[in-house]
């Protein structure tokens, strides 16, 4: 292993593969990521691989849209198998407050350029007829969408990368991270030490350990997820046109055909649980390809919902389960960009859809950390959004919140409850009294 590099990423994740082809394409090939197993074998590897561009926000629309770009071509590019599947995605509406929002997700859709229609129910059927649209007023079809495999992809833009020149060091765990009076900083790893200008933690569901190491910390829980492969269904088999990438509130899942299998994924909005609670949200160091025991009881309740959508999957057997980690944050949005208090150590973690923000992420931290800034506005991103309030109990409650509300629309205007009450001024309970209704900003309560 080199002794000496500009930039060390630790963790070879897709967030961490897609910063790396990044950096290499900005010119900075200097660059070394170290994983401490193979690349992909923590939260990336056991991903269902979905890459929506349903987003309303302009800066997190424009990193989807950025992957769902560079995906289809990137098998192409590399050689190494990424599998693309540009299938495209319905997203139900079922009130009007939806449908309603479906014209600011236009409104992004136009300024940035990814494809959007807005459709009835009878062209839904058309597009999918196995789908029961019940009290389902319309669907945001997004033609950009699709899905690739996890690893492939991730292999895909860390080969790009190798061959711009940058390096990957697998099987070498990271043991601590040290800056020097230079203001240089030291990787000390299981094969020797690594001084470097610039660290980078991309350490997914381990990011909060690794930023242990600096005295600081990350706002990350780690949360348990399900997804179902069902047994081939006849319907897959016998068609000639891939369904598209289903989301939807009703039964807070998104499902799709996996080759001629269906995909089942459950966002239960209730009872969901944080990964690893018994050693307080921490995997252990030696973990790899970790999946957790399934627990179908528990979400059997959306499955169901599911399967009433789709009743061509009710005699259907189950192929497997997959019940991983994902980390989530309390805003729902990624950690991009500097930590607190310390000079060129950087964020590159938190994505809830990492496969679909990988690279979009990748490009736009590369460019801050080449440039000093990026053509999007990252303030939404930028990990010091967070201060010392958001402490461990606010941080869990939030993204717990975040991760039952994800096919929940966040309406503008939204105070969500969760985490709430962190910081008050002396106003806060005379104003209370008198009727004031508070909002909150950066942990404040105001009216």
């Amino acid at each position: 292993m080199k002794e000496h590099a500009r930039v060390v990423i630790i963790g070879g994740g897709m967030m961490g593969c897609g910063l790396l082809y990044h950096l290499a394409q900005e010119g900075w090939t200097d660059s070394l990521l170290i994983e401490k197993g193979e690349l992909t074998s923590g939260s990336t590897w056991h991903a269902a691989g979905q890459c929506p561009s349903f987003i309303a926000d302009y800066n997190m629309a424009k990193i989807h849209h950025y992957g769902n770009t560079l995906y289809p071509k990137l098998e192409a590019m590399t050689g190494q198998y990424v599998s693309w599947h540009g299938c495209g995605g319905l997203r139900f509406a079922t009130n009007q407050a939806e449908m309603d929002y479906f014209k600011k997700v236009e409104g992004t859709a136009k300024l940035i350029g990814f494809r959007m229609q807005v459709i009835g129910p009878d062209e839904i059927k058309a597009i999918n007829p196995h789908v029961d649209t019940t009290g389902v007023l319309a669907a945001a079809w997004t033609l950009d969408d699709g899905h690739v495999d996890p690893a492939g992809c991730c292999n895909a833009l860390a080969k790009g990368a190798r061959d711009r020149g940058a390096e990957i060091e697998r099987r070498n765990r990271v043991l601590n991270v040290v800056q020097l009076p230079s203001g240089e900083w030291q990787v000390v790893t299981e094969k020797g030490t690594v001084t470097c200008e610039h660290v980078v933690n991309a350490g997914g569901c381990y990011a909060r350990l690794i930023n242990q190491w600096v005295g600081s910390d990350v706002p990350i829980t780690n949360m348990k997820h399900h997804y179902i492969v069902t047994e081939p269904i006849q319907q897959f088999i016998d068609a000639d046109v891939e369904m598209p990438v289903m989301r939807d509130p009703y039964p807070s899942a998104y499902y799709r055909q996996e080759q001629k299998s269906g995909l089942i994924g459950i966002y239960e909005t209730e009872g969901s649980q944080e990964a690893w609670a018994d050693r307080g949200g921490y995997p252990e160091w030696d973990s790899e390809n970790e999946l957790f025991t399934d627990e179908l009881d528990r979400i059997s309740p959306w499955v169901e919902r599911t399967l009433e959508r789709m009743p061509i999957w009710g005699e259907s057997g189950i192929k497997r389960i997959v019940h991983g980690a994902i980390p989530h944050t309390p805003d729902a949005n990624p950690l991009l960009g500097p930590t607190a208090g310390l000079r060129n150590f950087w964020q590159c973690c938190g994505s809830s859809i990492g496969i679909a923000q990988g690279a979009g992420c990748g490009k736009y931290l590369a460019q801050w950390i080449v440039h000093g800034q990026s053509e999007i506005n990252m303030a939404g991103l930028d990990p010091r959004r967070f201060g010392r309030w958001a402490d461990a109990d606010y941080v869990r409650a939030r993204s717990i919140e975040d991760y039952e509300h994800m096919y929940a629309l966040h309406l503008p205007g939204e105070e969500r409850p969760a985490g709430r009450g962190k910081r008050k001024s002396s106003l806060y309970d005379i104003l209370a009294e008198a009727g004031g209704l508070y909002t909150t900003a950066s942990g404040w309560e105001r009216v």
